[in-house]
Order: structure tokens, then C-alpha cells, then sequence
């Protein structure tokens, strides 16, 4: 039978759970608040229907409250949250996390979790072997002796925070304890370019290379679009006779052989931008080559409009481009390059020759213009010495 007692502004509604290993009584409890007034009458009423309501999710399994230990709830915010509003990507990601969280915190009750929990949590995420795949060098040896890195477990922090979040939202908790833990600080790191000469160079020895992997790369370099947002393109995005590329979808691969496509992460990433001539050039000459290759296939071909795809016309994954562009960079004794570190390059170049933060900024599919002068700082001193300069030579005497 469900009690209610006042508290606060609203009512604490209880209901017996049953017992514990050790014999103790559980309850479960949920905090009412009253979203309208009502009359004495009205109130009583629907504190019954409140109290029947909480009853019945309770007896089904289905009541939250703070006695709810926090792995049962994050099982519950991943089902009925994080599956539904975030993508199958950052589901995955977020699953691997709770592998390590859980272990850890998952058999503490949300309404006893404090910050010194935490605290210790993030002090063991840093200690040696904690990686579950352990990174190593070409001779064997493991990188940082298998230690996460700071980021990745700020990132950890940050997804216990989300959870936290989400129970004080659903009145589980009156606050999130995330918010008092020392999360470790991760120290900044500049972005990685090239510079106009490396640039240069890396072109020339793309000269060689097969028509596909050239193009890609190419693209990247000239438009600065994202790995997914390349893998994403289909013909119908093209607009040779104008020059323009318009960026609508991405492509990622999700695990056990699963490719999804989605649209971009904000409204920025959808857009459109112009493409030079030599970018015209190049496509048009790719499309030659990709309908003789589908030509030559026949029937095997997989009706497809991607631009980029495998040899049989099928989407192709992300990561096969990573890894050729590794054995690239290798064969050609290029030094730490990413794919990512080419979009970094085609923005810094971008700055460079003077284009204004917008556009930069609008090409790029950044929300905000204050992300691309976060992130390309570097670009935007040299141009301010640049314009020290130029404003000495017009005033000095």
C-alpha cells in the first residue's frame, strides 16, 4: 500500500519493494510536486491516483527513485534515453564507457553516490593496463603503459554527468554529485596542419597514387568536409556546371559490419559551398572513371550514387580510406598526418590567405563562428602580426 507524506512543495509517495539479502526493508520512494492548484477536494483525489500510479510502475518494475542503484539506472537511461535521441554511434561509445563505470560505481544507490566515489573512480582510470585494447608501438611495446588518456577519461566523467543529469531532471536526485568531482584536466593540444609547402608536397605524391584514394584525398584537402561527410557524398550532391558541393549526409560505421547514414550533427554541417576549377577537373575526370569501372562490372555492380564506394559499387567504409591513407603516409615518409589534421590544413590555409572568419567558418559547418577562432587560434595570430605589419607600413613614418 503507498503512503504520502508533504514535503517541500509537493509529497514523498512510498512504496514497499521488498527485502534485502540482509532482511532489510526496501522502499521506493518518488517526490509529487502539484503542477496546478486544486481545491482540497481535488488534491486528495489525485494524491490517490498519484499514489495508485507510483504503486503500479513499482509492483512492474518500472519505478524510479534514488534507492535505484546507479548501474540499473544507467541501463534504464541507456534503453529509454540514449537509444532513442543519440546516435547508434555514441550509443556504442557510451556502452564501451559503462564496461568501465560500472564495475566501479554501478552497485552504488544514486541517492548514496558522493563525489570522493568518483574522485577514486578517475584516479583508477589512470593507473597502468586499464585499456581494454591496449595501443603499442610497431616493436611490441605499449603506449603510456596502457593508461587512458586524460581526455578519454573526461569523457567518462562527462557521461557519468550526463546520467546524473538526467535522474535530477526526473526528480531521482536533488543534485548532480558530477558537478563536485575533479575531473582530471586535459592539457591542450595544437591541432595538427600542414603548412603551404607540406601541402604541396603531400599533392605531388598523390600524382601516383590510384584515381579513387587521389580524389579523396584531394577533396579533403580542398574543401576541408569531414571524413564521414566525404563518405557521404553521392552524385546527386555535385553541381559541376556551377561548382558546388552540398553536404547533406554522413556515413559511419557502426560495428558488426554496419554502415548507417545519417544527416550532418547541426543544422550548420547541412550547406552548400563552392569548389574551384581544378576541383571541377578532378571530380569530372573521377566520374569517367568510376562509369568505365562500372561498365567493366556489369551486373556485379551494386546500383549506388555514392561517389566513393568499393569495388563493387557498395558504400564503402570509412576506415578502409584511414588505413590507405596510413600506408600512404608511410611509403612517402610523411611525418604525423591524419585525415582530420587535412581539414585543419584547408582552414589554416584558408586564414592564411585572408578569408574572413564566416566564411571559414561556414565552410567548415561550425554552428558558431566562436568554435573556428577556438580551434584555429594558431591561423589568426600569424594574421594578426600580419596586420600589425601592414597598418606600421600605411602610419608609420
Amino acid at each position: 500500500m503507498a503512503t504520502a507524506r508533504p514535503k517541500g512543495k509537493g509529497y514523498e509517495i512510498r512504496v514497499f519493494y521488498g527485502v534485502d539479502a540482509d532482511k532489510k526493508r526496501i522502499d521506493r520512494s518518488r517526490t509529487w510536486v502539484p503542477e496546478k492548484k486544486y481545491s482540497p477536494k481535488q488534491l486528495k483525489q489525485e494524491l490517490e491516483r498519484q499514489k495508485a500510479l507510483f504503486e503500479e510502475e513499482v509492483k512492474g518494475g518500472k519505478a524510479y527513485d534514488g534507492n535505484m542503484k546507479f548501474g540499473e539506472f544507467a541501463k534504464r537511461w541507456m534503453d529509454e534515453y540514449a537509444k532513442v535521441k543519440l546516435t547508434a554511434n555514441t550509443v556504442g561509445r557510451y556502452a564501451d564507457f559503462l564496461k568501465r563505470i560500472n564495475p566501479a560505481i554501478g552497485h552504488i544507490r544514486l541517492s548514496d553516490l558522493k563525489a570522493p566515489h568518483l574522485n577514486s573512480f578517475y584516479r583508477n582510470l589512470a593507473e597502468d593496463n586499464v585499456r581494454i585494447q591496449q595501443k603499442r608501438t610497431a616493436d611490441g611495446k605499449r603506449v603510456h603503459k596502457g593508461r587512458l588518456a586524460p581526455k578519454t577519461i573526461l569523457e567518462h566523467h562527462r557521461l557519468i554527468s550526463k546520467i546524473l543529469s538526467t535522474a535530477v531532471k526526473w526528480q531521482l536526485l536533488d543534485i548532480n554529485v558530477a558537478t563536485r568531482a575533479d575531473p582530471p584536466k586535459v592539457p591542450h593540444q595544437d591541432v595538427s596542419f600542414l603548412n603551404e609547402q607540406e601541402a604541396k608536397q603531400l599533392i605531388l605524391a598523390l600524382d601516383k597514387e590510384p584515381m579513387q584514394y587521389r580524389t579523396m584525398i584531394l577533396l579533403l584537402i580542398y574543401t576541408g568536409m569531414r571524413r564521414g561527410e566525404l563518405m557521404g557524398l553521392e552524385w546527386k550532391d555535385i553541381d559541376l556546371q556551377n561548382g558546388q558541393i552540398t553536404i547533406v549526409r554522413t556515413s559511419q560505421y557502426i560495428g558488426n559490419k554496419t554502415l548507417i547514414t545519417k544527416g550532418p550533427k547541426t543544422h550548420a554541417g547541412q550547406r552548400r559551398f563552392s569548389i574551384g576549377q581544378s576541383v571541377v577537373g578532378l571530380l569530372t575526370e573521377y566520374r569517367k572513371w568510376q562509369n568505365t569501372a562500372r561498365l567493366k562490372l556489369g551486373d556485379k555492380w551494386v546500383s549506388s550514387d555514392r561517389l566513393f564506394t568499393g569495388w563493387d559499387g557498395s558504400p564503402m567504409y570509412p576506415d578502409t580510406l584511414t588505413k590507405w591513407f596510413g600506408q600512404f603516409l608511410k611509403r612517402h615518409g610523411f611525418g604525423k598526418v591524419t585525415l582530420h589534421s587535412l581539414r585543419h590544413t584547408n582552414a589554416t590555409l584558408m586564414i592564411a590567405e585572408g578569408t574572413d572568419i564566416r566564411t571559414v567558418s561556414n565552410r567548415l559547418g561550425h554552428a558558431q563562428t566562436s568554435t573556428t577562432l577556438n580551434i584555429y587560434a594558431h591561423a589568426l595570430k600569424s594574421k594578426d602580426k600580419d596586420a600589425a605589419e601592414k597598418l606600421d607600413g600605411v602610419l608609420g613614418r
